[in-house]
C-alpha cells in the first residue's frame, strides 16, 4: 500500500506517452502510401495524488486500529531515552543477536540502548511451554503484570487471561505509566510492591494551563515482559525474530491482532517466507510512534500518529 504512489505516478506518465504517440501518429504520416489504419483507444486510469492520500490515510488509520492496545482511557505509550533489553533461558550468542537487534530498532527512532549488565525493562524469556510459563506468572506473581488494579497501567483482567492462554509462538504484557509531561513524575496514585517500588497518596500535576489539546500528561512505557515458546519456531530465523521482537518490544502491539491485511512483519507467523524482517511499514510506524507529540489528549494522538506515517510513505514512494 505504501507503494501506491509510485504506482500512480507511473500510470500517469503511460497516459503522457501514449497521448503524445496518438497525436504524431497521423494519417499523413503513413509509411510506403498505406491507408493508415485506425488506431485502438487505450485509456490508462490512475488516481489523483489526493485521492492516492486519502486511501492511504484510511489504510494506515486501520492498520494502527487493528494492531494497537492501550489501557483504557489512556494514550500511546512509548520508551523514554533509554531502554534495555535482556534475554533470559538462551545461549550467549543468539541471545546476544536479539539484544543487539531489538536495540538496532530502539537506536534507529532515537533511543539509547542499555548498556551491558543494566536492568532491563523489555525482558524475553525463552521457554519449551509458553502457555504454561505465562499461567506460573499470572498466577504466582499477578502482581506483575497488574502492580495497580485500578488501572491506566496495563489492559485489565480479561486481557491477562489471554496472555495466559494464548497458543501463539510469542505473547507479550506492556505496563505503562501516566506521568507528568515535564517532570516524568506518576500522575496516578501508586501502591506498596509495585514495580517503581511504590508510592504514597494520590500525586498532584500541574500543568501550564487548562486545553482542549494538551493535557500535561503523557504516558511512559515501564516494562514489557515476552514469551517466546521455542518449541513453536519451526523455519524462523534469527534476523526474523530479532524484528518481530522489536517491533513488539517498542510498540503496545495487541497480542490478538490480525495484521494480514499489511505490509508488517507482524506476519511472521501467518507467511514466514514473505518477511525476512522488517518491512518499511514497519519501519514508518515505530518512527511515528516515536515522533509524535505526547502531551497531546488521548483522543488526538491516533491522528497524528496517521500523519506521520502517512508522510513518511508518501517520501518513500516519490
Amino acid at each position: 500500500m505504501g507503494r501506491l504512489v509510485g504506482k500512480a505516478a507511473a500510470a500517469a506518465a503511460a497516459l503522457l506517452t501514449m497521448r503524445a504517440f496518438a497525436q504524431q501518429a497521423s494519417p499523413d504520416a503513413a509509411a510506403d502510401g498505406e491507408a493508415a489504419q485506425p488506431l485502438e483507444e487505450i485509456v490508462v486510469r490512475g488516481q489523483r495524488m489526493s485521492e492516492i492520500k486519502d486511501d492511504l490515510r484510511i489504510h494506515i488509520g486501520e492498520f494502527i486500529k487493528e494492531i494497537t492496545a492501550l489501557p483504557a482511557g489512556r494514550g500511546f505509550a512509548r520508551w523514554q531515552g533509554r531502554v534495555c533489553v535482556g534475554v533470559h533461558n538462551l545461549a550467549r550468542d543468539p541471545a546476544q543477536y536479539l539484544v543487539d537487534r531489538i536495540s538496532a530498532l530502539a537506536l534507529e527512532v532515537g533511543l539509547r540502548p542499555g548498556e551491558p549488565g543494566c536492568n532491563p525493562e523489555v525482558v524475553v524469556i525463552f521457554t519449551t511451554d509458553g502457555k504454561e510459563t505465562a499461567r506460573f506468572i499470572v498466577e504466582e506473581h499477578p502482581t506483575v503484570l497488574r502492580p495497580n488494579g485500578e488501572g491506566g497501567q496495563q489492559r485489565g483482567l480479561r486481557a491477562m487471561d489471554e496472555f495466559a492462554e494464548s497458543d501463539r509462538p510469542i505473547r507479550w504484557w506492556h505496563l505503562s505509566l501516566p506521568v507528568d509531561a515535564r517532570t516524568g513524575a506518576p500522575a496516578i496514585e501508586q501502591h506498596g510492591g509495585n514495580i517503581l517500588g511504590g508510592f504514597g497518596g494520590a500525586p498532584t500535576v500541574n500543568v501550564e494551563g487548562a486545553s482542549h489539546i494538551y493535557s500535561g500528561i503523557r504516558d511512559a512505557m515501564q516494562s514489557v515482559i515476552i514469551i517466546v515458546d521455542s518449541t513453536k519456531l519451526t523455519g524462523t530465523t534469527w534476523q526474523q525474530l530479532g524484528d518481530y521482537l522489536a517491533v513488539v518490544a517498542l510498540a503496545q502491539v495487541d497480542l490478538d491482532a490480525d495484521p494480514t491485511a499489511y505490509d508488517s512483519i507482524l506476519n511472521l507467523f501467518n507467511n514466514p517466507k514473505a518477511y525476512s524482517g522488517l518491512t518499511d511499514w514497519d519501519r514508518s510506524y515505530v518512527h511515528a510512534l516515536y515522533d509524535f507529540d505526547q502531551r497531546r489528549v488521548a483522543n488526538l494522538q491516533r491522528g497524528e500518529i496517521v500523519s506521520k506515517m502517512l508522510r513518511r510513505e508518501i517520501e518513500a514512494g516519490q
